[in-house]
């Protein structure tokens, strides 16, 4: 995250503070690069819009419990935006933030301890039926945040993520364009953002 330092991926030219500005910078650029002009990705101005749009949210009224939940949809996104890029879950974000999320989840809430034990268990009998069907990352993930579900919860979050799972696979068969293999953290997340946001 620190290194190297943010650029353009077309040029390399090192950003300055002032193309670094959140929203502002890539409006007053015109989503171009200050040095060779070329167009760059506006996925990040929308994800700087989404994220100021959870703190609008999220932090109306402070309450510590809603700073909480606000620091788990953040953390999640930027696992979800690794995993739809890599195919991978970045463990060491993941256990930097789960822990954050655990020690001060103590504090606020009951934990509910005995779920990641029945996701083990489910997952190992989803493997020994579909074997490879959800990679040890997305179990990692899943067994987390079971810990602050209900169980009712959770199966609506597993729903959700489920059928926008589908729902894509199933756009992406139509346009003909069937990916191999399909990130699920993506999915994870949009289920924990609706079910945030119903909660809230």
């Amino acid at each position: 995250m620190l290194y190297p330092p943010s650029h353009c991926d077309h040029c390399r030219h090192k950003l300055q503070p002032s193309e670094m500005i959140p929203l502002l910078s890539a409006l007053c650029q015109r989503f171009r690069c200050t040095h060779c002009q070329q167009k760059f990705s506006t996925r990040s101005f929308w994800l700087e819009l989404f994220c100021g749009m959870l703190f609008l949210i999220f932090l109306r009224d402070f309450q510590w419990l809603h700073l909480w939940r606000l620091f788990w949809l953040l953390s999640a996104l930027v696992l979800a935006v690794i995993d739809w890029d890599q195919l991978i879950v970045e463990m060491r974000i993941f256990w930097a933030t789960g822990l954050i999320l655990l020690i001060s989840g103590c504090f606020l809430f009951q934990i509910y301890w005995t779920n990641p034990l029945i996701i083990c268990g489910l997952f190992y009998l989803s493997q020994k039926i579909l074997p490879n069907s959800l990679g040890l990352g997305d179990l990692w993930v899943i067994g987390l945040w079971s810990c602050f579900l209900s169980g009712y919860e959770l199966l609506q979050l597993l729903f959700i993520a489920s059928l926008s799972g589908l729902s894509f696979f199933g756009y992406q068969a139509f346009r003909q364009k069937i990916p191999e293999r399909l990130p699920f953290v993506p999915f994870l997340f949009i289920g924990l953002f609706i079910l945030l946001l119903k909660n809230h």
